[in-house]
């Protein structure tokens, strides 16, 4: 009945281990209160408030006894008395669930213009949240604060989004002069630019009426640019508004067909202002060198002074080093913002820039600045210095008085509370309160409990958080490690290679599940899983069985050594992993390419950040399963180029 009663707590299934546990003959489980939260929570996503107070007075003294008071606070903040909020509050001060009881009574609070109360309590909220600041200049507005007009006006100046909360504070700006009409075309410009076309229509609405955006014409441009633009034929100047909507339609065009949108650029330019045309050029050329299309550098050079986003200069450096353009790969990163000067990416392939152009001792000066870091161009700018060191296994182990001294945390305590009875979100918001401003001991120590409690997913992400004394052994675990070196045999796989992918992929929680339904280990989508299935005879296949590690490792790592086979090369592979390999094969370059630029010029935000920390993942385990250090540059080795590749694409999804 143990066995049972555990099983269904962490499926979340809160009627069912409700019913369990007060059936069993297991007193002292049910006295301890996990049920009466999975049911209070259950009641609270019916609305049933009653019997939320109800569990309310059972669980108290329980560690999670807050939660069924905070659901039902939470489930009613636009209408309940502020005293029974202040006196969550007031109990339960410096908790996450206080500060977000908080922000959401703030929220309310401002819709309703309760300004009396809202002052009051504002001043307590933790963080920066857009939304609530602007209901705070609202509340300063109607007290004829001096000084807000000037805040209000920086906020929207620097085309931050802001939401619906700041309208009538923009619009008294725009009324009063604060704002003009030019800053009000910027803003727009700006968010169209962004795609966020909610957020341009609030700044068209600060237009004069004779200046105004045609509302019906955006939702055609948005919906279809190239339809929009190829209704339009050259002429003379047109106003404003007619401006920015065919700026809107080629920045739209260019995210899919940068070629066309070029070219319907170069036909539009008569009818638009030289400082609008610049301002498009940088779009296009933005998403030319996402595209890596090999005109991006020509149409970058199109933009003249025009100012550039950090993202824009980003990808023009990127696409220099595509093109083996050293010398624009250094002015590139030397036109980005100094705070991304500093980041570790731009500094290696500054430091690479300078050796390349004579400048080897400023590139080495640079690259000393980052080879001890542990990360993906830590490595790489050691390997370039001839440093690299072994990763060293017998890090810093805590105390038991350090373990005492982090387990006697209350926000740990509820952690471990809420991951046991499976409410994972819940306790993964408390964990991260509960670390913040932990030293490196203090880190490590609740490492070592989250692995006691068999989270590794936790132990993993808060080892990694460590500063100066770290534990490599707790941030590269390696689990599964019979079934895991079978299944890598079975298909002639690099093992570091598929526990570098599950680290990244799932931190071995097999019951992982994504918001897109990748499930378990190796995180594999539903119809990758059934082609796998097909391929490897498994009847009957039911999704289920991917939360089996066993079941799950066999089919992941099949999956990968025929992504593998396929592609030829363990980076193209991984990226195909995250992207799939049609994408993965596109983003080969004509000639080959070096490991590390490929990585680096992979559009997708999310699968560049993916590679990179997989590789660095692998060259951690390869040491660790073998006691042998990899070499980071031979393992990204090069990618051979698209010309002459007489290979046929695959069906594999």
């Amino acid at each position: 009945m143990e066995r049972i009663a555990l099983t269904c707590i962490k499926t979340g299934v809160a009627s069912l281990c409700a019913a369990i546990i007060f059936a069993s003959p297991w007193p002292s489980f049910a006295q301890g209160g996990d049920a009466d939260v999975l049911a209070a929570r259950e009641a609270a996503q019916r609305g049933q408030w009653k019997i939320v107070e109800g569990y309310r007075s059972r669980l108290a003294g329980h560690s999670l006894e807050a939660y069924p008071w905070y659901w039902m606070l939470q489930g009613s903040v636009d209408r309940v008395d502020p005293r029974e909020v202040r006196a969550f509050l007031d109990r339960y001060p410096g908790t996450p669930l206080a500060e977000g009881l908080r922000r959401e009574w703030l929220r309310a609070l401002g819709a309703a213009a309760s300004w009396e109360v809202f002052r009051a309590e504002y001043p307590k909220v933790v963080g920066d949240d857009a939304e609530i600041t602007c209901y705070s200049f609202q509340e300063r507005l109607a007290r004829s604060d001096p000084e807000v007009m000037a805040e209000a006006r920086s906020l929207f100046v620097s085309h931050r989004e802001s939401g619906v909360a700041c309208d009538n504070v923009f619009a008294a700006l725009a009324s009063s002069g604060r704002i003009t009409e030019t800053e009000a075309w910027e803003r727009l410009r700006a968010m169209l630019a962004d795609g966020n076309v909610k957020e341009a229509r609030r700044a068209a609405a600060l237009l004069p009426p004779r200046s105004a955006i045609n509302e019906k014409q955006l939702e055609r441009v948005a919906r279809d640019p190239g339809a929009f633009l190829a209704k339009e034929k050259a002429g003379k100047a047109v106003p404003r508004a007619e401006q920015e909507l065919l700026v809107f339609a080629v920045e739209r065009l260019a995210r899919s067909k940068p070629d066309e949108a070029a070219e319907r650029l170069m036909a539009l330019t008569p009818r638009l202002e030289p400082q609008a045309v610049r301002h498009a050029w940088g779009q296009v050329a933005w998403q030319g060198a996402l595209n890596h299309h090999p005109r991006a550098l020509e149409w970058y050079s199109q933009v003249g002074t025009t100012a550039l986003t950090d993202t824009q200069i980003a990808w023009r450096a990127r696409a220099c080093l595509r093109a083996g353009d050293w010398k624009e790969v250094l002015a590139s990163i030397q036109a980005l913002s100094p705070e991304q000067q500093r980041e570790p990416t731009w500094r290696y392939w500054r430091a690479r820039a300078l050796r390349q152009l004579g400048e080897a001792p400023a590139g080495e000066l640079l690259l000393r600045g980052i080879a001890g870091q542990q990360t993906f161009y830590g490595i790489l700018a050691a390997e370039e210095l001839g440093i690299a060191a072994a990763p060293e296994w017998n890090g810093f182990r805590p105390q038991p008085t350090d373990l005492d001294r982090v387990r006697a945390i209350e926000g740990i305590q509820r952690a471990l509370a809420l991951y046991r009875i499976g409410l994972d979100p819940e306790a993964l918001r408390e964990w991260m309160w509960a670390i913040r401003g932990l030293d490196d001991r203090g880190l490590l120590a609740a490492a070592e409990l989250a692995r006691q409690a068999n989270e590794i997913e936790r132990a993993i992400n808060t080892a990694d958080r460590t500063v100066q004394l770290h534990d490599l052994s707790q941030r590269f675990p390696t689990p599964h490690r019979d079934t895991l070196s079978a299944a890598a045999r079975q298909w002639d796989l690099d093992e570091a290679y598929v526990y570098g992918l599950i680290r990244q992929e799932s931190r071995f929680m097999a019951d992982a599940r994504s918001r897109v339904g990748a499930a378990g280990l190796m995180q594999l989508m539903p119809a990758t899983a059934r082609w796998v299935a097909r391929q490897m005879a498994i009847k009957p296949y039911k999704p289920d069985m991917l939360l089996q590690p066993d079941t799950n490792l066999q089919m992941g790592t099949y999956y990968y050594s025929r992504v593998l086979s396929d592609l030829g090369h363990p980076l193209l592979a991984t990226a195909a992993y995250n992207a799939g390999p049609g994408r993965a094969r596109r983003w080969r370059d004509e000639r080959p390419l070096e490991g590390a630029i490929y990585a680096e010029t992979i559009p997708f935000n999310e699968t560049r950040d993916y590679v990179k920390k997989v590789f660095t993942n692998a060259w951690y385990y390869h040491h660790r399963l073998t006691g042998r250090t990899a070499n980071l540059h031979e393992m990204l080795g090069q990618v051979r180029g698209r010309s002459g590749d007489s290979s046929v694409a695959s069906n594999i999804p």
